[in-house]
């Protein structure tokens, strides 16, 4: 009975949260056009910084693998800086919203000091100015997509069905590791350095072909490559979600458990931010 009663109690904290969520949404709109606004109007360019930044460095790459370093393509029929900024561009948002997220909660302390405000839409917040960004550079895939012969396609339908896949794993990952940051500030760091490691466990500059036997499994494992598979299934392979029926479970599975469990453990700790904020 204490089983039962402990898995209805935290149903009950988990669907309020979501409510909650749903309640705000307005709200969680006009902050998330402010922010984005606000992250670039210091600067002298102002918000075109939003766009410098990235496609400097997949400029920088197209012209250091096409003219420099030749790789060839990766396999017999896709060049390599096609297949490289299919992952690329999915990359840099996921990192940007989760390592911002992270560390919202501490960017957005006035808010959850001084007045009753419900903290639970700021790493939210975070990661929807990271998906107007990313939104804006789909463009670009589909250009160098188109450019290398990979003509548009009624796959790339698909493509909303990967950023809210994305959307869901990045929310679980950020209410955890936002919340935690309040208590312990090393997590920023932490998450910083975790997002290095995975970047180069994921396959991005490489391919997971490469890997045989048990190896494959470090690839398959990792929820990230579900996303980067899915942008070059999208663009360069012309594949559906459900043709990966295991590894669309395995996702969904993994992706749900860090949203259940972001979303309680965020639940919990939340009555002690003021506190400590």
């Amino acid at each position: 009975m204490k089983i039962i009663r402990l898995f209805i109690d935290q149903y009950k904290i988990f669907t309020d949260f979501i409510f909650t969520l749903y309640k705000m949404r307005e709200v969680l709109v006009q902050l998330t056009k402010r922010d984005f606004i606000s992250k670039y109007v210091a600067s002298y360019i102002g918000i075109y910084w939003a766009f410098l930044q990235p496609f400097i460095s997949i400029f920088v790459m197209w012209f250091v693998f096409t003219f420099g370093f030749k790789p060839g393509k990766i396999e017999s029929s896709v060049p390599f800086i096609a297949w490289l900024v299919c992952g690329m561009i999915p990359w840099f948002f996921l990192n940007e919203a989760i390592n911002s997220a992270t560390r919202s909660l501490i960017d957005y302390s006035y808010l959850i000091t001084k007045i009753n405000f419900r903290s639970s839409i700021i790493p939210i917040i975070k990661m929807l100015t990271a998906l107007v960004l990313h939104i804006m550079f789909i463009p670009l895939i589909m250009i160098f997509a188109v450019c290398y012969g990979f003509y548009p396609s009624i796959h790339w339908l698909q493509i909303p069905y990967y950023i809210f896949a994305a959307l869901i794993l990045i929310m679980g990952i950020t209410w955890f590791t936002s919340a935690v940051t309040v208590f312990l500030r090393d997590m920023e760091q932490m998450v910083s350095v975790g997002m290095q490691l995975v970047f180069w466990a994921t396959p991005i500059f490489w391919n997971h072909t490469m890997l045989t036997g048990k190896l494959s499994y470090i690839a398959y494992l990792n929820p990230f490559f579900y996303i980067i598979n899915g942008y070059r299934d999208t663009f360069i392979y012309h594949k559906w979600f459900f043709e990966h029926p295991a590894l669309t479970i395995y996702f969904w599975t993994v992706a749900l458990f860090f949203f259940v469990f972001g979303a309680l453990i965020f639940s919990r700790l939340k009555p002690h931010f003021a506190d400590v904020l």
